[in-house]
């Protein structure tokens, strides 16, 4: 595996809106897909960050409508090795959802597994 590719991988942060107002970060480091655990009414955000340019469609891939898209922005802080990229979710019912985050350069393709309670 590349150093590149590592550090492309560990700038993958999501950061998820759970009980009471501190986030539950998770942080992908080995390339494998993530899974994370939602709430049926509770926002979720997902932060991806990149290296190099392109980025991410601004609407993912969602396998099972379990969430729903609200909106994607590029977020602070703004480093020169690429943008940071949150998208916003809502869970709107239980089910399992995969996203899966396809980028416009060389960043490989993001797929998280979303089980919504």
């Amino acid at each position: 595996m590349s150093v590149m590719y590592s550090l492309r991988v560990a700038l993958l942060v999501a950061i998820i809106g759970c009980g009471g107002d501190d986030p539950v970060f998770v942080q992908e480091i080995d390339g494998s897909p993530s899974a994370i655990t939602a709430t049926v009414g509770r926002e979720l955000d997902i932060t991806l960050g990149t290296v190099g340019p392109g980025a991410y469609d601004s609407i993912p891939a969602i396998s099972f409508p379990a969430l729903r898209f609200l909106d994607a922005a590029i977020v602070p802080p703004y480093v020169p090795a690429g943008p940071r990229q949150r998208f916003r979710f809502m869970p709107v019912t239980r089910g399992t959802a995969v996203l899966t985050f396809t980028h416009s350069g060389s960043t490989p393709t993001v797929t998280i597994s979303v089980t919504v309670e």
